[in-house]
C-alpha cells in the first residue's frame, strides 16, 4: 500500500484501537486533541494537502514522519520519513525510515517544533466494573461514570471535542451527497446557479 511521499504502509499495520489520540501541548500547556483510530497510518509534516496532522514549523519537512499502529504488537510506532532535523522521542533521536516503537506516555516531536505530542488511549470512566461502581455511588462515594477531579474532567472534555469534530465533517459529507442527489431528481441536473462554500478547519 503506497500514501503520500511514496511511503509503503508495512503490511503489520492495523487499525488502532477505538479512542486512541494525541495530547498535542506546547510550552507544557495542552493545546489540542487529535483522533488517531481511524487509520492504519497517520502523517505528520509541513505540507497541509499531503498529511494527516499539520505540523507548523519551518524546521519540519513537508511529509515529516508516520505514526503507525502494529496490529500484532498492540502497539504504536514512529517512523522518520527521511527529515533534515530529525523526528524525536524524547531526547532520542530516531533513525531514518526505521519503525520505533512509541513507549507509553512518553513526547515526540518533530525537528525544533516546540509542540509536544503524547499518545493516549479511550479515557476510561474510572469504574472496574457496573456493580462495584454503583455500589459505590449508593454508598456516598463518588458518582457513576463522573470524572474525580477537574483535569480529569478537561480531558475528558477535549476528547469528546476532538470526536465530535470528526462527525460534524462526516456530517457535512452525508448533506452534500443528499442535497446533490435532490437537485439532480428535481431538476434532472445541478443548476448551475448554486454554489456551496463550505470551510471546516482541521
Amino acid at each position: 500500500m503506497s500514501n503520500a511521499n511514496n511511503f509503503e504502509v508495512p503490511n503489520w499495520a492495523g487499525k488502532p484501537p477505538v479512542g486512541l489520540h494525541l495530547d498535542v501541548t506546547k510550552d507544557g500547556k495542552l493545546v489540542q486533541k487529535l483522533m488517531s483510530d481511524q487509520k492504519k497510518c497517520y502523517f505528520f509534516g509541513r505540507n497541509k494537502e499531503l498529511v494527516d496532522f499539520h505540523v507548523p514549523h519551518d524546521s519540519c519537512s513537508r511529509v515529516h514522519s508516520a505514526m503507525i499502529w502494529h496490529k500484532h504488537l498492540n502497539r504504536p510506532f514512529l517512523i522518520d520519513l527521511g527529515s533534515t532535523h530529525g523526528t524525536w522521542i524524547g531526547r532520542m533521536r530516531l533513525e531514518s525510515k526505521k519503525p520505533t516503537q512509541v513507549p507509553s506516555d512518553s513526547e515526540f516531536h518533530f525537528g525544533a517544533s516546540t509542540r509536544r505530542y503524547i499518545i493516549r488511549e479511550r479515557p476510561q470512566q474510572n469504574a472496574e466494573n457496573d456493580e462495584s461502581a454503583w455500589s459505590k455511588s449508593s454508598s456516598g462515594g463518588r458518582h457513576f461514570g463522573l470524572p474525580e477531579d477537574e483535569s480529569e474532567l478537561e480531558h475528558l472534555t477535549e476528547y469528546n471535542t476532538a470526536q465530535n469534530r470528526i462527525i460534524d465533517k462526516s456530517s457535512v459529507g452525508i448533506f452534500l451527497v443528499i442535497f446533490y442527489n435532490l437537485a439532480v431528481n428535481e431538476h434532472g441536473f445541478l443548476p448551475k446557479t448554486i454554489k456551496i462554500s463550505i470551510n471546516i478547519s482541521k
